[in-house]
């Protein structure tokens, strides 16, 4: 009897407060991806300049000034983008990776007493 009341107190704690522990240390594993790879930052200052090297403006009526003055600017930027959306992607790629490890162990930790009930029965099968 005493084996049975274990194996109750077991399931209900595998269905019940696992499960929820599970969900929160997805969440918390979730938090920490986002933060790693400073996502939200990344996302709000994309089109900012290169580590912030920029050229400043020449005089009024110099062209020569005033081109190389937009393209380094534009290039600066435009390298940042891709810096920042190379980041991005891996931070979002590594979070999808994630997200399918964490469904796979998920219905994994669902059916492993299922598992274990069908291979020790089985066991005992193979035995007589």
């Amino acid at each position: 009897m005493f084996f049975l009341t274990i194996i109750s107190d077991y399931l209900l704690w595998h269905y019940t407060t696992a499960l929820v522990s599970f969900v929160r240390l997805y969440k918390n594993f979730w938090w920490f991806l986002t933060q790693f790879f400073s996502i939200p930052q990344l996302t709000l200052s994309l089109l900012s300049p290169y580590k912030r090297m920029t050229e400043r403006r020449g005089a009024l009526f110099d062209i020569e000034g005033w081109i190389g003055f937009i393209a380094i600017n534009v290039l600066s930027r435009l390298l940042g983008a891709i810096c920042r959306l190379s980041i991005i992607f891996l931070g979002l790629t590594s979070l999808v990776g994630f997200s399918l490890l964490a469904l796979i162990s998920y219905a994994i930790w669902i059916i492993a007493p299922l598992v274990l009930l069908v291979g020790f029965t089985y066991g005992v099968y193979l035995l007589f």
